[in-house]
């Protein structure tokens, strides 16, 4: 078993000031960070972010588990 680390944007900075939307939909727009944590924290639960200042996102991580393929060697190219 193989794992993978996935980034999933969630929020998103809307100029001017620090004004945050869902970055799957722009519906509702949240006044302050905390205001767009609680309400995706009340949607999703997730309780672990990555905020990238420079880029104005926040991010969540998820783990996913793959199998990987199996190599098959031929020595004298039949397969």
């Amino acid at each position: 078993m193989a794992t993978e680390t996935i980034q999933n944007i969630v929020l998103k900075r809307v100029a001017p000031g620090d004004r945050w939307v869902f970055a799957d939909r722009k519906t509702t727009i949240y006044p302050s960070l905390t205001d767009a944590l609680e309400a995706y924290y009340q949607v999703n639960g997730d309780t672990q972010y990555y905020i990238d200042a420079r880029e104005g996102t926040v991010s969540v991580f998820g783990v996913r588990e793959y199998d990987e393929p199996v190599k098959t060697f031929s020595l004298y190219g039949e397969d």
